[in-house]
C-alpha cells in the first residue's frame, strides 16, 4: 500500500536518482511486495531525502483505491465497529506482517496497528498517515476526541505529525501506535455503508486471505527452517529445499511466485535475530554478527544499518534510552 503513493512522491522530487525511482516503478509492477522490502524502500527515500518526516509526507499522496479490496470491503460495512473489524482482518491480504487490533477499554476504542516484524519510523509514519487521510477521503468527520498513539518519542519536527492530524491530539511514549476515540462511536453508521456489496466484497476478501494462507504456509515453513538453520550456524538454499522436499529450483520458483525470495527471507530472520539479542541479551556485536550467519562483524554492521537506520550499537543504546 506505500508504493503508489511513493511512486506518486517520487514524481514531484527530479532532484533524486533515476535509480531509485526506477526500482519502486519495478516494484509497483509486481502482484505482491513483501513487506520488509516495503520497509526497507521507505528507509531509502529517508536517506535520499534527509527528511525524517518522509513517512507522513509520501501518506499526503494516497488516492481513492490505493488499498484495493481492503478499502472497498472497509468502506462498504454497515458501521465504524464493522469497519475497523474488517480492516482487522483483512489487512494481511496487503501486509504480511500486519497485526491490527480492536479493543474496548473501559468508554474508549483502542485501535492497535502494530506489526510482526520491526518497522523503522518512517513506516510507522507512513502507516498511520495513511490510513487516517484514507478514511479521510470517504468520511470527513474528525472526531473531537481523536487521539493518535506513537510508541516513540515526540520528535523535534512534530508540526508535520500536525499537518497530517491537524484535529487530533498526539500521544507519543504510547502503549502502541494506533488511534483511540469514544467507545460510542463505533456504532455509529459508516457513511458509505452498502450492505448488498459488502457481502459481495467480503466474500471476495475471504478468497484472497485462502489463496494467501495457502502460500504463507511454504514462506512460515522457510522462514523456520531459516532461523534453525542460523541456531545450527549452517544456512543455504539448497539445504533448506532438501528438507522440504523439492529441489532449489522448485523453491525459488515456489517462492517468487508469492513475492519474496530465499535470500529476502533470509534477511528478514537475520535482523528479527539480530534485533532478539540486541534487545534481550548482553552478546557483543561482534558475537551477534556470529550468530546471525556473518563472518566478519563489519558486513553485519552495515547491512543492519541498512535494515533499521541506526548501527546496532546506536540502537541498543537508544532502546536503553527509552527503557530509562
Amino acid at each position: 500500500m506505500l508504493l503508489r503513493p511513493l511512486a506518486r512522491y517520487l514524481n514531484t522530487r527530479p532532484d533524486l536518482p533515476d535509480v531509485f525511482a526506477a526500482q519502486v516503478a519495478r516494484a509497483c509492477d509486481r502482484d505482491r511486495i513483501p513487506v520488509a522490502e516495503l520497509t526497507s524502500l521507505t528507509q531509502r527515500a529517508a536517506e535520499l531525502t534527509g527528511d525524517p518526516a518522509i513517512g507522513l509526507r509520501i501518506a499526503l499522496f494516497i488516492s481513492l483505491g490505493d488499498f484495493e479490496v481492503l478499502e472497498w470491503v472497509a468502506t462498504s460495512a454497515a458501521t465504524w465497529h464493522e469497519a475497523n473489524q474488517v480492516v482487522c482482518r483483512y489487512i494481511r491480504i496487503l501486509n504480511e506482517a500486519a497485526d491490527y487490533r480492536q479493543i474496548l477499554c473501559d468508554d474508549k476504542s483502542h485501535l492497535m496497528l502494530g506489526s510482526t516484524i520491526h518497522m523503522p519510523a518512517p513506516a510507522i509514519d507512513f502507516e498511520l498517515a495513511a490510513y487516517h487521510l484514507a478514511i479521510r477521503l470517504r468520511a470527513s468527520e474528525i472526531p473531537t476526541e481523536l487521539e493518535v498513539w506513537f510508541e516513540g518519542r515526540e520528535p523535534s519536527y512534530v508540526e508535520a505529525y500536525r499537518m497530517v492530524f491537524p484535529q487530533a491530539k498526539l500521544v507519543f511514549n504510547a502503549a502502541f501506535n494506533g488511534f483511540v476515540t469514544d467507545a460510542w462511536r463505533l456504532e455509529t453508521r459508516f457513511p458509505t455503508a452498502n450492505e448488498s456489496l459488502h457481502r459481495v466484497l467480503r466474500a471476495h476478501a475471504d478468497h484472497l486471505l485462502t489463496l494467501l494462507a495457502n502460500g504463507e504456509n511454504l514462506i512460515q515453513r522457510v522462514s523456520a527452517d531459516i532461523l534453525h538453520a542460523l541456531r545450527e550456524g549452517t544456512v543455504a538454499a539448497e539445504q533448506t529445499a532438501a528438507r522440504l522436499g523439492m529441489t532449489r529450483r522448485t523453491l525459488t520458483r515456489r517462492l517468487a511466485r508469492e513475492g519474496t525470495s530465499y535470500s529476502d527471507l533470509l534477511k528478514q530472520a537475520r535482523y528479527q535475530t539480530a534485533l532478539h539479542y540486541l534487545r534481550h541479551t548482553r552478546h557483543t556485536v561482534e558475537d551477534i554478527a556470529f550468530l546471525v550467519g556473518f563472518s566478519e562483524c563489519g558486513p553485519f554492521v552495515r547491512a543492519f544499518k541498512r535494515w533499521n537506520g541506526q548501527s546496532p550499537a546506536d540502537y541498543r543504546r537508544s532502546r536503553a534510552r527509552d527503557r530509562g
